[in-house]
Parts: structure tokens; C-alpha cells; sequence
């Protein structure tokens, strides 16, 4: 081995020890007289940590094959672990991936709670318990929607209907996605 390939060695060992214990460990000796790390108690969660710690995000602003993907990926979790899929409505529709139809009876819960880390969260701006602005921006929304020609009307912050004479358009989808965009994506 070279000088310099002994002095790389060394500089990596050395490295690996200073880091090892700059993680709280304290060294301790056993009865044989050998060296060993002993850890303190783990410490706690920071505090800014939730229940929702570690689960996927949704934004306004994605795409619907990406919060597809995000969905699916929950889907298939909960499926694998022992939730039941539903015939899909369509004749000869198979239930894989999107448009599966899982069985909503909240069984087994084992499934919900081993799965829930893969769950995704909904856009803050649509958390009404994040935004202070929320119910004002959902009658913003709903005032978009009778603007671009959808007759309805708000029921309670997060909730419309249609109005009796209401006509749903055939664009009806892009309609509340550019509201909601327009409702929520500015900054108020």
C-alpha cells in the first residue's frame, strides 16, 4: 500500500470514529476489557414534528398523474395489506391501479394503520385547519365557478351544490381546477 493510500486509510478511519462519536455515545468497557459504544436513551421527535410527519404532500399545482401516483401508491399498500377490492363499476373493468374501487368499510385497520405513513395530505391551502383564510377562499372559488357559467352555490366552507336549475358542463373538471388555483394559489 502507498504513504498515500495509508494516510487516506487513516484520515477515513479517523473521520469515521469522530463522527460516530459526535453521535452521543459514550465509551464503555465490558468484563473482557474490550471497547464498545453504549447509547443514552433515543431522543424524542423534535417538536415540530405531527402525526403527518412523512407523508406525501399534495400540491395545487400538480399534475393529476402525479397525485395519481401518490393515491396508487396508498391504494396498493392497503391492498397489500388486507383491504379488499371492490368490483369496479364498468363491465370488465379489472381493479388494478386507478379506478379500483376499495372496500370502504375501514377494515382491517391494521391496513389504515400500517399505511397511513403513505397517505396523502391534502394542499395546505385546502386545510382548513391551516389556513385562516379558508372559508373566504372557498366562496371566492365557488363566485369563479358561477362566473365561468356553473350554477352553484355554497353549502358550508368546502361543500357546494348545484343550484335546482344547475347544468353540469362538460368541462366541469377543468372549471374547478382553474377556480380552485385561482381561489387558493394567490398568496391573500
Amino acid at each position: 500500500m502507498s504513504n498515500f493510500a495509508r494516510r487516506l486509510a487513516g484520515v477515513t478511519t479517523l473521520a469515521t470514529l469522530l463522527t460516530v462519536s459526535a453521535c452521543a455515545a459514550s465509551p464503555t468497557t465490558d468484563d473482557s476489557g474490550v471497547a464498545s459504544l453504549s447509547s443514552g436513551a433515543p431522543v424524542a421527535a423534535s417538536t415540530g414534528a405531527t402525526a403527518d410527519s412523512g407523508r406525501p404532500q399534495l400540491r395545487l399545482d400538480m399534475s393529476d398523474e402525479d397525485k395519481t401516483r401518490l393515491w396508487t401508491l396508498y391504494e396498493d399498500c392497503l391492498v397489500a395489506h388486507g383491504v379488499k377490492v371492490n368490483p369496479v363499476d364498468q363491465p370488465g373493468a379489472v381493479g388494478n391501479g386507478p379506478g379500483r374501487r376499495l372496500d370502504q368499510s375501514g377494515e382491517p385497520k391494521s391496513a389504515y394503520t400500517a399505511c397511513k405513513n403513505k397517505l396523502p395530505l391534502q394542499p395546505p391551502e385546502l386545510d382548513e385547519d391551516k389556513n385562516p383564510n379558508y372559508a373566504q377562499q372557498w366562496n371566492d372559488n365557488v363566485r369563479c365557478l358561477r362566473r365561468n357559467g356553473m350554477k352553484v352555490h355554497v353549502t358550508n366552507p368546502g361543500e357546494w351544490t348545484w343550484d335546482d336549475n344547475g347544468v353540469e358542463p362538460a368541462n366541469e373538471s377543468e372549471l374547478e381546477k382553474a377556480c380552485i388555483l385561482e381561489a387558493f394559489g394567490a398568496k391573500k
